[in-house]
């Protein structure tokens, strides 16, 4: 049973919990987490993948949100999967990850989305719904969902945008190289983990001009943090993710969506709003967007800078280096949009 209580502060914000903003309590998170056992991960694909939808049980997630004593999200999570998106290829029930199905595909140009999730679905009441911008820009702001969406105060576009997540065909890998392949805890993608829709919002350059009078010279990232929970190596963390200030000059190409296919953007997809970025994988496109800071460099959140923009390929995973006090390492690094990228960091201990 959990020692402590991590609440719910907001008034209409349910399954939020802020954790950026306290340090002591993502300490307190942390050692609940690292003091107790939790199933054993399924590292590794060594036999058939069961013939079953959901095809995986995300046990350890579920039981990590039990030991801080936040599990009411894990129902909720299922029961909006149900009501939303029924017909998807379920492939892990929490957090949930869903494939379009092939037929889907197949339709037409437009398609019912995948879902990619990090954590638990939040459920945000829109009129309580509110979005903080500060970091390096000319005034920090407040702005109510209400007013977002008022064309009198924000101009609205509306943009078709193609989403695809980094792991797609991974299935191809387990299934072809069974106890070699990736871990079976990461969603088995097939074809399906892509999808395209009409979203509409308004651009983050126009409302970072008219709300926040413009970022100050300083800005080189925009960082979107999410209001769903995510756990990485027994730490806990609110979602979060940047892209590079040049990618939100480009008007349209950073939007902040409510609306998808023509209707309210599902709770699954991120409503009350979500970021939708062109031409990035679709982890940069955050869910549930309730903080925008503009910073100097890319956001330390461990999404953005331990899953998706290097690989150590030398040494290997586990292997033994005999050394006189250096190692050199070789792998590979991308920054996206074809730009150069400027330093990897690397640490010993993850």
């Amino acid at each position: 049973m959990p020692t402590a209580t991590f609440e719910e502060e907001k008034p209409g914000w349910h399954g939020y919990i802020e954790w950026e903003n306290y340090p002591e309590k993502k300490d307190q998170a942390a050692k609940i987490l690292n003091s107790q056992e939790f199933s054993h991960p399924p590292e590794f694909q060594l036999v058939p993948l069961p013939k079953a939808n959901p095809i995986l049980i995300g046990e350890r997630w579920k039981q990590y949100h039990h030991a801080l004593g936040i599990d009411d999200i894990v129902n909720y999570s299922w029961e909006t999967v149900q009501r939303e998106k029924p017909d998807l290829i379920h492939l892990l029930d929490f957090p949930y990850n869903g494939e379009t199905r092939r037929d889907q595909l197949l339709e037409g140009k437009l398609t019912d989305n995948n879902v990619r999730n990090h954590g638990g679905v939040p459920d945000i009441e829109e009129g309580a719904y509110e979005l903080e911008i500060g970091g390096l820009v000319n005034k920090s702001a407040k702005i109510y969902l209400k007013d977002l969406k008022d064309p009198s105060k924000f101009p609205q576009e509306e943009v078709t945008i193609t989403l695809q997540c980094s792991g797609t065909r991974r299935v191809e890998q387990i299934l072809q190289y069974p106890g070699d392949g990736d871990e079976l805890i990461n969603a088995p993608w097939g074809e399906g983990a892509i999808g395209t829709a009409v979203y509409r919002g308004v651009p983050l350059k126009k409302v970072l001009k008219i709300a926040c009078g413009g970022v100050l010279p300083e800005c080189d990232h925009l960082e979107f943090i999410g209001a769903d929970t995510y756990f990485k190596k027994n730490n806990v963390y609110n979602y979060a993710v940047s892209v590079p200030w040049r990618k939100v000059r480009h008007n349209e190409e950073v939007l902040l969506a409510w609306e998808m296919n023509g209707k309210p953007l599902p709770k699954i997809h991120g409503a009350p709003l979500r970021v939708v970025v062109t031409g990035y994988i679709g982890a940069r496109s955050a869910k549930w967007v309730y903080k925008i800071n503009a910073l100097a460099q890319p956001s330390m959140g461990p999404v953005q800078q331990q899953e998706y923009l290097s690989a150590i390929i030398t040494p290997e995973d586990k292997q033994v280096v005999i050394h006189d006090g250096k190692i050199t390492l070789r792998g590979w690094a991308y920054s996206g949009g074809g730009n150069w990228v400027q330093r990897v960091e690397v640490s010993a201990d993850g």
